[in-house]
């Protein structure tokens, strides 16, 4: 992210020039302020190659030895941020900021890393820090507003806008915080102008196509969302992010061929983030339950990253199709491949040779979720109702989104007529994946077979509150409230009505709104 700041206070340059000129540093600054500034210049190299996990020991090396130093503190906010940690970048500048607390770049990052990362009060502060000192800082300027926007100020937050565009009309962060205004103002015809405006004397940018995007999703404009799509398959092709919203968006669409085919390429990305299979399987289980053609499944079988070829396969296997999944196995060796034939063996009724291959792999790897899973079905089967227990409940403890186990272990709590139990085990698996459709259903049906019809209906309910965008859970709520011939129904169809033109996925549970310039515009 750049060098050292050349124009650190007078002592940080001391120890950093210790390194330079080390026979002499030791008198000037002793022998740990050498060695410190050894291991931050050698973090400074490290960072440049990109190397950024042994960047991260020699900053931290460097800060063990002088913690009191700013600009090392300042140093690893750089690396974490090229590392892609925000929350570690926003710790380290925090640190800078309070051994220097008018250090700019410090102030800057705590100011929109703060944002971010939920500090809302650490980056007010550091803003009206920054505003103290250069009352113009259009920066600045753009935090305040956004804090404004959080606060529900509009007329504030536009006060803003107005301050940064009365200086520089062309200026993107103001045009597009003006525009978030109109839209939470309610005034979306508005924002689509203030917009229009700036698209006329400067090239299209990816914030401002991002913010038209939003726009078009509040009122609901599908060929408006279209042509924004359109243009973010060039400005941001490789944003994982916007593509999964394109694939959501392409399903709700009408268009299924292209969904598939973008998420067929984010399974198949090599480099495709651990941390994003969930949301990439969740729009697959809602739009494609049975999973992508062979064709597809080849395609992620060459070039996807192991963890997506896994997930993929546990997936296909879910849902008996053997077949597919085994395109996937020629990738794998050793626990995984075990795992996954003792799946595919458990499904095909093979049960001595499931739970062979399950015990191999737990055999090495006490925790293996998939084999965990197995193993319970097997000893299920052989009426060994404590060891299947034991051994669903170690899976749902260590996976918990693995729904099968939950099912599983509320059925071996049912097999011991167990009943309260087994109702324990589908809320805590329903709580813990409240918008998945499948295990939600799973339960409710569950709930109708034992006579739990009030619950049931309950569940289903609950389930369009935590997801109003999932039609399969408006879907679900419309069956039950029609078997059990509620009043509900007409509220039902009226949701799935509804949720066909929410074109975004659900915020998670308890997740807030994005507080940034650019992301969702959710109004609530």
């Amino acid at each position: 992210m750049g060098q050292i700041n050349p124009k650190a206070p007078r002592h940080g340059t001391l120890i950093l020039a210790c390194a330079l000129t080390f026979s002499a540093a030791l008198a000037a600054c002793g022998r740990s302020d050498a060695a410190a500034a050894e291991e931050a210049l050698q973090a400074q190299s490290l960072l440049e190659q990109r190397r950024f996990g042994e960047a991260r020991l020699a900053i931290n090396d460097a800060i063990a030895m002088r913690d009191d130093e700013p600009q090392f503190h300042i140093l690893r906010g750089r690396i974490e941020m090229a590392a892609g940690s925000v929350p570690g970048a926003y710790d380290a500048y925090s640190n800078a900021m309070s051994l220097d607390p008018t250090n700019i770049e410090a102030l800057q990052a705590v100011s929109q890393l703060g944002l971010q990362t939920g500090n809302l009060r650490e980056s007010l502060e550091a803003t009206d820090a920054i505003l103290s000192l250069t009352p113009d800082d259009p920066q600045a300027l753009l935090m305040r507003g956004l804090h404004a926007v959080i606060r529900n100020r509009f007329a504030e937050a536009d006060g803003y806008a107005d301050k940064i565009l009365s200086r520089d009309p062309n200026n993107e962060g103001g045009v597009i915080l003006k525009a978030r205004v109109a839209v939470r103002k309610g005034e979306p015809a508005s924002a689509l102008r203030v917009l229009a405006a700036y698209g006329a004397s400067k090239p299209e940018t990816v914030g401002v196509v991002m913010t038209r995007l939003e726009i078009y999703r509040i009122m609901r404009d599908a060929p408006g969302m279209r042509s924004q799509f359109a243009l973010l398959q060039t400005l941001a092709a490789d944003n994982r992010d916007v593509q999964l919203d394109e694939a959501n968006f392409a399903f709700k669409d009408g268009r299924p061929q292209e969904a598939l085919r973008l998420v067929t390429g984010l399974l198949a990305d090599p480099k495709l983030p651990v941390k994003q299979l969930p949301a990439v399987l969740a729009v697959m289980r809602e739009y494609a339950p049975d999973g992508p053609e062979d064709k597809n499944v080849a395609l992620v079988s060459q070039t996807g990253a192991k963890p997506a070829r896994l997930a993929l396969a546990e997936f296909l296997i879910d849902r008996a199709k053997a077949a597919s999944a085994r395109i996937l196995l020629d990738g794998f060796s050793g626990e995984d491949r075990s795992a996954l034939e003792a799946s595919i063996a458990a499904r095909e009724g093979r049960w001595e040779e499931a739970i062979g291959l399950a015990g191999q792999v737990l055999d090495k790897d006490k925790t293996h979720c998939l084999a965990l899973t197995v193993q319970a079905e097997a000893q299920l089967q052989k009426n060994d109702l404590s060891g299947a227990l034991r051994s669903a409940q170690v899976a749902v403890t260590q996976c918990p989104t693995q729904e099968r186990a939950w099912a599983l272990a509320a059925r071996i709590y049912e097999r011991r007529d167990d009943f309260e139990n087994a109702r324990r085990l589908w809320r805590q698996g329903v709580k813990e994946n409240s918008q998945n459709a499948r295990i939600n259903k799973a339960y409710v049906d569950w709930l109708l077979r034992t006579g739990q019809e009030r619950e049931a209906l309950a569940v289903s309910r609950r389930l369009t509150r935590a997801a109003p965008a999932l039609l399969s859970g408006w879907r679900l709520y419309n069956d039950v409230c029609t078997q059990l011939k509620q009043v509900c129904t007409s509220e039902a169809r009226k949701g799935i009505a509804n949720a066909a033109t929410l074109y975004g996925v659900d915020l998670l549970p308890g997740q807030a709104p994005p507080n940034g310039l650019f992301g969702r515009i959710v109004t609530r």
